[in-house]
């Protein structure tokens, strides 16, 4: 059993209630608001599929099982922080940053396209492109990554982005485009014409 404090509480979101582990500060606990939960268990089933894959795929956060804790059921993954011990930001938290000090552009521009990178590499099924769920993961004093720690997978009966390359391929263009409508919806002050045409292609 885990004793999960009120000192241990990281946040609350539309599904889940995430606590830090009370020994290992690279772990934390999700609760749930409801069971069962339409959004774990999709996650759950991809993760499942995937298989021993997901183990090479940086973006994806390490699920470790289901333990019991002094809030009942509890989910165990990856905490996402920085090299220096440090909650990690979200992608949301660099857009606000860069819109104060234009300086952050050139780094976020990198980030953005390594993102793109990585994503159409692993050709990750999303559910949905919250930038709240993308967190900026510093490595080292000079190196940073994206992970993703919520709304992974599809709710189609036949999940056939999960078994084919060319299904998971058309299904990460789909929402990549949405994720770059976003950006250029909300964030197109910051960015060239140009970036963006390129982040987009």
């Amino acid at each position: 059993m885990i004793n999960l404090t009120d000192d241990l509480y990281l946040g609350t979101g539309n599904h889940k209630t995430v606590y830090a582990h009370p020994t290992d500060p690279h772990l934390c606990i999700k609760i749930l608001h409801t069971t069962p939960d339409e959004d774990l268990e999709r996650e759950l089933r991809y993760r499942k599929v995937l298989g021993k894959r997901v183990d090479s795929m940086t973006l994806i956060t390490k699920y470790f099982g289901e333990v019991e804790t002094s809030q009942g059921k509890g989910y165990l993954f990856e905490r996402v922080i920085d090299f220096d011990g440090k909650a990690s930001k979200t992608m949301l938290n660099l857009f606000e940053e860069t819109i104060h000090d234009k300086k952050k552009l050139p780094s976020l521009e990198e980030l953005l396209l390594d993102f793109k990178r990585v994503y159409f590499a692993e050709k990750i099924s999303l559910a949905g492109i919250d930038a709240d769920n993308y967190l900026v993961q510093r490595v080292s004093p000079n190196e940073r990554r994206l992970r993703i720690i919520d709304n992974l997978g599809t709710s189609a009966f036949i999940p056939l982005a999960y078994y084919f390359d060319s299904f998971a391929e058309k299904r990460a263009r789909k929402y990549w485009q949405m994720f770059v409508r976003e950006v250029c919806g909300r964030y197109r002050i910051l960015f060239p014409e140009e970036f963006l045409r390129k982040l987009a292609e």
